[in-house]
Formats: structure tokens, sequence, C-alpha cells
């Protein structure tokens, strides 16, 4: 790949970043919350999206970072969803009424987009690695 194939790929992730006000304020009015679907409770979904925005401020000042920056935070929100789905089912004794969403609705949603995110990040890094 090329270098300009590169940015346009960095340029893409930072604009996933940079768009995290747009996919707070879906989750707040609508309810969609298909950028952070592991966290029920809305305080730790927006606490999220504040770490979301720290990730953008960061790439604003050293976009070089956007591959990093994009696999760390998209393993964290896997991680999340992964514990999200994987909970209930074995310890259901936490849950009120034993029932468990599993990977369906907005959580696949979210699977696809922060999986997305970690290979399109990934090969970023990788690519830029290889030409040095």
């Amino acid at each position: 790949m090329t270098a300009v194939t590169d940015s346009r790929h960095s340029n893409w992730l930072r604009g996933y970043y940079y768009s995290t006000p747009l996919f707070m304020l879906a989750d707040s009015l609508s309810g969609l919350d298909f950028r952070i679907s592991g966290l029920h409770a809305p305080g730790y979904r927006f606490a999220y999206y504040g770490f979301c925005m720290l990730c953008a401020l960061l790439l604003w000042y050293r976009p070089r970072l956007s591959p990093l920056v994009g696999m760390g935070e998209s393993s964290v929100n896997l991680a999340i969803l992964m514990v999200s789905v994987m909970l209930p089912i074995m310890r259901p004794d936490l849950d009120g009424n034993g029932a468990h969403p599993g990977l369906q609705g907005m959580n696949i949603l979210n699977f696809i987009l922060t999986g997305g995110i970690l290979l399109a990040a990934f090969y970023t890094a990788q690519r830029r690695l290889l030409q040095h």
C-alpha cells in the first residue's frame, strides 16, 4: 500500500473519533448505543464517550498515533462487549430476571463497528511498521 492509502485509513480513523459527539447525541436522544453497547448504565456509557473524546483530542495533536489509539480503544470496547455478553451467561445469579441478551441487536452492530475499527487500525499500523 502507498503512503496515500495509509493516510486515507488514518484520516478515516481520526474521523471516527472526531464524530464521537454525534454518537453520544444519537445515544442520548434516541437510545442508539451501538458505539458502546456493552455498558448499559448511561453514566458508564457517557464516561466511555468522554474517553473517546480524549482519544480524538490526542489524535488532533498526534495524528500519527491513530492506528495505536484505534487498536487500543477498540480492544477495550470489544472486551467490554464480550464481558457484557458472557457475564450473564456465566453468572445468571447476577442478573435479576435470568435473561441474557447474547450477541444480538445493538451488540452485533457494536461488534461489527468496533471490530472493523480494530482491523483497520491494526492493518494501518502493520503497514507503517513494514515501511520502516
